[in-house]
C-alpha cells in the first residue's frame, strides 16, 4: 500500500528530516525553548498537524530559498524567515506550476512509492509575513543555536543553516550533488561555495533539500567530497577545461558538467 504520510526520520538528537513524498525535504530542529522548521515543502502536507506530533515547542519557520518546492506550505503559517533577495520569489505561490512539479516527480518514481497526486496541494489563499534573515544571524532555540550562512548561486537568497550542537550543515539547494545554478554566473557561484568552505571544520555531515528523491526511500547525508567537487567543477568551467553535456530536466534542456560525486548545471554564456 502506498504511503500517504511523509516519512520522518530522526537523524540526530531532536533533529528530524521530513521526506515529502520524494518531492523535497524539510528539517525540524528542536531546542529547549522553541523549534526551527527549515522549508515548507510543496504544500502536500498538513505541517501544523505533523509538527504537533514531533514537538510541543513553538515553531519558527525559515526557508533555505524561495523556489516553489520549498515554499509550498508557507500559507499554513503566520510568519516565515528567509533572505530578502528571495522575498519576491517566495511570494509567487503558483499552484499550477507546483502541480506540474508534483506530476513530473511523480512520474520519476514518487507515484509508485507514495499515495500522492497534484490535487493534494493545500491552498490557504494567504501569504505569511516575511521576515529577513541575513548572513551571520544566530537563531537561538534554547540550549541550541543555529547560524545562518548566505550562499547565493542556486538562488540569490540561498541560505545554509549550521547547527554545531549536532555538527550538521543544512545546505538546502545551495550546495548539493546536483547543483542547479544556471541563472547565476559561475564565478559568483564559486565565490559563494568558497565562503561556505570556510565553515568546513565546524560540521561533520551535510543534509540537503532533496533526500529520498522521487521514489527513493533512502535518506542519507551528502558525500563528504560534495563541496570540494563542486569547487573543482567551477574551476574547470572557468579555466575552459570543462566539456559540458546537455541533459533533459523537468521539461527543459540543461547544460551540466560532472566531477567526482557532483554536477553543476550552468549557463556557458554566463561565467
Amino acid at each position: 500500500m502506498a504511503m500517504k504520510i511523509p516519512p520522518v526520520s530522526e537523524i540526530a538528537k531532536d533533529t528530524y528530516v521530513i521526506n515529502e513524498f520524494g518531492l523535497t525535504a524539510m528539517y525540524l530542529l528542536v531546542g529547549s525553548e522553541k523549534a526551527l522548521l527549515l522549508d515548507t515543502g510543496c504544500g502536500l502536507t498538513d505541517l501544523p498537524a505533523l509538527l504537533e506530533k514531533l514537538t510541543d515547542k513553538p515553531v519558527m519557520v525559515a526557508l533555505t530559498h524561495g523556489h516553489l518546492d520549498h515554499v509550498g506550505g508557507i500559507g499554513q503559517f503566520d510568519e516565515i524567515y528567509l533572505h530578502p533577495a528571495d522575498f519576491e520569489m517566495a511570494s509567487v505561490c503558483n499552484t499550477e506550476r507546483m502541480r506540474g512539479y508534483v506530476e513530473n516527480l511523480g512520474k520519476m518514481g514518487s507515484y509508485e512509492a507514495f499515495g500522492i497526486s497534484p490535487e493534494m496541494i493545500i491552498e490557504t489563499g494567504k501569504l505569511p509575513e516575511m521576515k529577513p534573515l541575513q548572513d551571520g544571524d544566530i537563531i537561538d532555540l534554547g540550549g541550541r543555536t543555529v547560524q545562518v550562512i548566505h550562499v547565493p548561486g542556486h538562488t540569490p537568497g540561498g541560505l545554509c543553516f549550521l547547527d554545531e550542537s549536532v555538527r550538521i550543515l543544512f545546505s538546502g539547494d545551495a550546495c548539493n550533488t546536483n547543483l542547479l545554478a544556471q541563472n547565476s554566473p559561475v564565478s559568483e557561484t564559486r565565490r559563494a561555495l568558497q565562503y561556505l568552505e570556510t565553515f568546513a571544520g565546524r560540521y561533520d555531515r551535510m543534509w540537503n533539500g532533496h533526500v529520498g528523491y522521487a521514489g527513493n526511500f533512502l535518506t542519507c547525508c551528502q558525500p563528504k567530497t560534495t563541496l570540494s567537487d563542486l569547487l573543482t567543477i567551477c574551476d574547470k568551467i572557468l579555466d575552459g577545461t570543462a566539456v559540458p553535456k546537455e541533459f533533459p530536466f523537468l521539461g527543459r534542456t540543461m547544460c551540466a558538467y560532472e566531477y567526482g560525486v557532483s554536477r553543476i548545471s550552468y549557463n556557458p554564456e554566463n561565467l
